[in-house]
């Protein structure tokens, strides 16, 4: 059974993060991002404020490739990053007003798309989803 439900999750997160999903969101969302940068402000909107490192480590890439993105979100305003006030050497990074603006669009996309998929769905299914899936993610956290 536990293989099952790692199966599962495994088609769960491979479906999540397919890149022409990505790019139809946004697309849907009305918003000019390129799909890695996109997947990087996301992570920043989620995390906010976070590390570079710590960015890197929550999408299981290198830390030079996510300190690119997050540079082309800087020039494009949509991210200010600054050192941390506990060791200079940590960039920390967070959404601009025009990224939070970005991050609402985004958003409200996500729950539109989510809200279509689950229309069959009952208030109590969803519930009770949502239940099992933090309860997933916090039994998991202690064998971090």
């Amino acid at each position: 059974m536990e293989n099952e439900i790692f199966k599962a999750l495994i088609d769960i997160v491979s479906l999540i993060n397919r890149p022409d999903r990505d790019k139809k969101m946004i697309a849907n969302a009305g918003v000019n991002l390129e799909a890695a940068a996109f997947r990087v402000f996301v992570g920043i909107g989620h995390l906010q404020p976070t590390s570079v490192g710590d960015l890197a480590d929550m999408m299981g890439k290198n830390y030079s490739s996510v300190s690119r993105q997050i540079d082309k979100l800087e020039t494009a305003g949509l991210v200010h990053t600054y050192p941390s006030s506990s060791d200079s050497r940590i960039r920390v990074s967070e959404l601009t007003k025009y990224g939070e603006e970005i991050n609402t669009m985004i958003s409200l996309t996500r729950e539109r798309i989510m809200r279509e998929a689950l229309a069959d769905w009952t208030q109590e299914e969803k519930n009770v989803l949502l239940n099992n899936l933090r309860r997933l993610f916090e039994t998991m956290q202690r064998f971090d």
